[in-house]
């Protein structure tokens, strides 16, 4: 049909992530784009309205540390790709229990 379009999100092949290269199994079919995570500012934002009551310091330091683990990943330093996902389950979990430490946030 005239405008059909799929909009599919797919994890990149490998660990941690067991399923199909999509690109490879798909990449001549679709027209396939990869996002990149957001600029700092930006998953700052993403985190406040979804942690609003969360410090805005200790946002910015998660987002921080997150942009550097995900370049740690990018130069082969550590193998796991953290998403914005487990940033998001952080500041979820300090918006609903503010009084947990840190410890326990990262262990939910």
């Amino acid at each position: 049909a005239d405008g059909f379009r799929v909009a599919v999100l797919a994890n990149r092949p490998g660990y941690p992530f067991l399923g199909n290269d999509f690109f490879r199994v798909c990449g001549d079919v679709f027209s396939s784009r990869i996002v990149d995570n957001p600029d700092i500012e930006s998953e700052v934002a993403l985190l406040r309205s979804v942690g609003p009551d969360v410090s805005a310091e200790s946002v910015v330091q998660l987002a921080l540390l997150f942009a550097e683990l995900r370049d740690m990943v990018e130069s082969g330093q550590l193998s796991y790709p953290y998403s914005m996902r487990e940033l998001i389950k952080l500041v979820t979990h300090m918006q609903q229990f503010p009084e947990d430490p840190l410890e326990a946030v990262a262990a939910d």
